[in-house]
């Protein structure tokens, strides 16, 4: 609620790029849009998301340690819309 205008769009435009990603645009519901983008603000909020963008797997400072699972995308969307896909390639013949 304390975001300005702009800040809300840009929010709400990188979760759903985000999103589009891992799953076609067609399974991505309002409900999913909307646990992303509270998941990445809470990330950011706390400086967490930073690190894991990153590529930091643990963290400590002044005697707390933190160790980071999981991927980008909230745990609750994945329970919504399924495990993402992946970007491999599939080779097959054609007979």
């Amino acid at each position: 609620m304390s975001l300005g205008d702009e800040d809300k769009d840009s929010a709400i435009f990188s979760a759903l790029e985000l999103l589009k990603d891992h799953y076609r645009p067609s399974k991505i519901s309002d409900r999913a849009a909307a646990l992303q983008v509270l998941f990445m603000l809470e990330g950011e909020d706390e400086e967490y998301a930073k690190l894991k963008r990153h590529g930091v797997k643990s963290y400590a400072v002044k005697g707390v340690s933190v160790t980071f699972e999981g991927g980008e995308i909230a745990s609750s969307v994945v329970a919504i819309l399924g495990e993402p896909r992946t970007k491999k390639a599939s080779v097959g013949t054609l007979i």
